[in-house]
């Protein structure tokens, strides 16, 4: 299959979860749940098994090096059917012992790609991804997750370690940090079960399951 997505910018859907049991339960977890979703999810590739294989075994940062960290990276093309169907990648990817990251990827422009088959997002289609963001913590619950251009939410970690690195543990970060290091992020969810949030300096509304929904610029800024 050729590049799924091309061109860019590209709009990323991204949340941490929590690993609190065997890895390829969670990922076929994640996967199954995806039916969940108000928004129709179509998964593209045919060799999702033998994928979440690779993923589990994983492979070296640097094949030179028997000492360096072994990633765990699983790659899936879909489309998602938002109010247009819209072509999407999905990132699961290891970067702590206890913590998963879950990133979808979207084309991003306002201009369509013809040529990749890519539609751009209309100004009236941002409201979609709040709505995705939401659904996603309604159904995973997850600890932290944001909507940003060309970022996700480890660099709410404010590190440039290599993943995985114990550094990126959901325990090291803190609410308040979080916000002064989300300045490339359009909105948070933030799960106050685990953390509680106090002071928010921007717009913010209280969601079901002790989610906060932080908006912190418009898509367009």
């Amino acid at each position: 299959m050729s590049e799924w997505l091309q061109g860019g910018p590209f709009l990323e859907v991204s949340f941490l979860m929590e690993i609190r049991e065997d890895q390829k339960k969670l990922v076929n977890l994640i996967l199954n749940n995806l039916s969940l979703l108000p928004e129709k999810i179509e998964l593209v590739d045919e060799n999702i098994d033998e994928k979440i294989d690779c993923f589990l075994k994983g492979e070296p940062f640097d094949e030179t090096d028997s000492t360096t960290p072994m990633m765990h990276l699983l790659k899936l093309h879909l489309y998602v059917q938002l109010t247009r169907r819209r072509k999407a990648t999905l990132q699961i990817e290891t970067f702590s012992s206890n913590d998963l990251l879950v990133n979808f990827w979207f084309y991003g422009s306002t201009s369509d790609a013809k040529e990749w088959g890519q539609i751009g997002i209309n100004e009236e289609e941002y409201v979609d991804f709040t709505n995705l963001l939401i659904h996603l913590f309604s159904v995973y619950r997850f600890k932290v997750g944001g909507i940003g251009f060309e970022v996700n939410v480890l660099d709410l970690f404010n590190s440039t370690e290599t993943y995985p690195n114990e550094c990126y543990q959901f325990e090291n970060m803190l609410p308040n940090d979080v916000l002064q290091n989300s300045s490339h992020f359009i909105q948070l969810i933030w799960n106050e079960k685990y953390k509680k949030v106090s002071n928010i300096p921007f717009n913010y509304r209280k969601l079901h399951h002790e989610g906060v929904l932080i908006s912190l610029r418009s898509f367009a800024d």
